[in-house]
């Protein structure tokens, strides 16, 4: 009898433990729509500063938190130095991660979500490819359909589950990791005749997508055969929608378009599209995988390996690495990061 009393005894206290790590645990964790946050998401950092309102609710104070923690932050150095567009100046940007721990912030979950123009080449096993040799890594997938509008992926139980996908996080039953970006591709055909009906379809899909706490971008295409607008019509009216469509929602664009206007100007030698005028060769795809590592990263493509496509030469490869950097540099509106 006085073993078992023992045993019982021994039992409730490893049981009390057990409940008493998980309250733990579960009080030092952050919110849910926090934990895939890193210092290169920057409207956390300016909402906090601006609001003043702490990150754990009421239990840490932002002001005084940097300066008494020894919990290491997310930070990162450009390649090239970059200052983020309106970002306030300061050294120090907490952003606090999931029980106090890095939730490897040196990778990004992408989600690209398109049509023939996204899926061509296999451009996210290119990009994912690509920046295995580059400081940040990505992990991206896709969802592209030929013909598809962003209103056919709307109603999409495959595209849907893809964007409301979650992993758990195996340190921490409390949380889940959503997507970090999820990037929209419009049918090529709606910037140039129906604008409204494009900016319904990005609207809403926006929404489903900001709902996860996930953060929306755009891909904006480049110029095509159109027998009523020349080329360069066909890509002022596109770039022009998916810029006027990113200011309206408030998303980043990734001006793909304008990289190809560019590449094609310098050297004509380096074909960018196949027989039918729009669809990407392997080159195409490689110059808009350069874009996207940028736009996500906020790092410079050059010197990266070529994503698997063997059979473009060295010096096109650097050739278009350099082109995306240019663009970028000149347009920075990417996934804002912080020096």
């Amino acid at each position: 009898m006085k073993m078992r009393k023992i045993a019982a005894k021994l039992l409730t206290m490893v049981v009390a433990c057990l409940l008493l790590s998980v309250v733990v645990e579960t009080l030092a964790s952050t919110p849910l729509y926090l934990n895939r946050n890193t210092i290169r998401w920057w409207q956390l950092g300016v909402r906090a500063q601006t609001t003043g309102r702490p990150l754990f609710l009421n239990r840490i104070d932002l002001n005084t938190w940097g300066r008494r923690s020894n919990i290491p932050l997310a930070r990162g150095n450009p390649v090239i130095g970059v200052s983020p567009a309106g970002a306030p100046i300061t050294n120090l940007v907490p952003i606090y991660l999931s029980t106090n721990r890095a939730r490897a912030p040196e990778t990004l979950r992408v989600l690209f979500v398109g049509n023939g123009l996204t899926g061509a080449n296999n451009m996210v096993e290119v990009i994912n490819a690509m920046a295995t040799s580059g400081k940040f890594k990505i992990k991206a997938d896709v969802r592209a359909y030929d013909g598809y509008t962003l209103r056919s992926h709307l109603g999409d139980m495959r595209t849907y589950q893809a964007i409301t996908n979650v992993i758990p996080d195996r340190k921490n039953f409390t949380n889940a990791l959503p997507l970090d970006c999820v990037i929209m591709q419009e049918h090529t055909v709606l910037p140039v005749y129906n604008y409204p009906q494009m900016r319904t379809n990005v609207a809403l899909l926006t929404q489903v997508i900001t709902n996860q706490d996930t953060l929306p971008m755009l891909f904006a295409t480049w110029s095509r055969p159109d027998p009523i607008f020349t080329r360069s019509d066909v890509l002022f009216r596109t770039d022009g929608a998916y810029t006027a469509i990113g200011q309206q929602q408030n998303i980043p664009v990734v001006p793909c378009g304008r990289a190809w206007e560019l590449a094609e100007w310098r050297r004509p030698e380096v074909v960018l599209r196949q027989n039918d005028g729009y669809s990407p060769s392997i080159r195409g795809t490689y110059l808009n995988a350069c874009m996207f590592y940028a736009y996500l990263t906020w790092q410079s493509p050059v010197g990266l390996n070529n994503g698997g496509l063997h059979a473009i030469p060295q010096d096109e490869i650097a050739f278009l690495q350099n082109i995306a950097w240019e663009i970028f540099l000149w347009r920075k509106d990417g996934l804002q990061f912080w020096k």
